[in-house]
């Protein structure tokens, strides 16, 4: 099996504003990948990296991110980022919901407002 050739653009150290395909790595082990480019908020740069639909019919969804907040940025081509958002489309990207260990769990019927005491 081969592998396969990816194409990439080559970053020009001298633009200011970026503008490329990109595989972005996010501190906290988050990965992205679509269009990202540069949008000023005040006076602070923030990456915005805009992901295809699935279909690559357009945009899905937009992150914006400090720059602080990178570990890596990949230049890629657009067909990477078009089968990237169709295996993220796969996943469900719920938050899992908190549960109290029952040590911290109030008992049934026990109220913790101070109006109870009244």
């Amino acid at each position: 099996m081969e592998a396969e050739q990816i194409e990439s653009k080559v970053i020009n150290s001298t633009d200011e504003a970026l503008d490329f395909w990109a595989f972005v790595e996010v501190m906290g082990h988050s990965k992205i990948a679509g269009r990202l480019t540069t949008r000023k908020l005040g006076v602070s740069v923030m990456l915005q990296v805009d992901v295809l639909k699935p279909d690559g019919t357009g945009t899905a969804y937009s992150k914006l991110y400090s720059p602080s907040a990178l570990f890596s940025i990949t230049p890629v081509n657009e067909d990477y980022c078009l089968k990237w958002a169709k295996q993220a489309s796969q996943y469900d990207f719920q938050p899992v919901p908190y549960v109290a260990p029952p040590s911290r769990q109030l008992a049934q019927g026990d109220d913790d407002s101070e109006d109870s005491q009244l």
